[in-house]
């Protein structure tokens, strides 16, 4: 097991963020000292980090994150949340392309 420090270094996230990802519920210690404290994490957990990083490096925001690893192992909720983001995005796009058609034509007109 590797203190919160050490996990902090391997993972390259900071020792504060590792804490707010514990209080979100993203990922937790795999032991927390009753005595001290002290959270410790199993290296099998880099893993875990690495799909986090990943992810938020594609821009997912941390609750999308929550949703995908709860269901990670599930292919098929996994297909229909992805599905869902990238028709949001489509739909984000699509406005946007709208609203500088509009900033367009009302520069024109005016």
């Amino acid at each position: 097991m590797l203190k919160i420090g050490e996990f902090s270094k391997l993972s390259r996230i900071s020792i504060r963020m590792l804490r707010y990802y514990d209080d979100i519920g993203l990922i937790k210690p795999y032991f927390i000292d009753p005595v001290n404290g002290y959270r410790y994490y199993h290296e099998e957990q880099l893993f875990i980090i690495g799909r986090i990083t990943s992810l938020k490096d594609m821009g997912f925001s941390l609750s999308d994150i929550i949703k995908i690893m709860d269901c990670y192992n599930n292919k098929e909720k996994i297909d229909t949340f992805l599905k869902n983001r990238i028709d949001t995005m489509n739909k984000l796009k699509s406005n946007e392309i709208q609203y500088h058609t509009d900033y367009f034509v009302l520069k024109k007109v005016l």
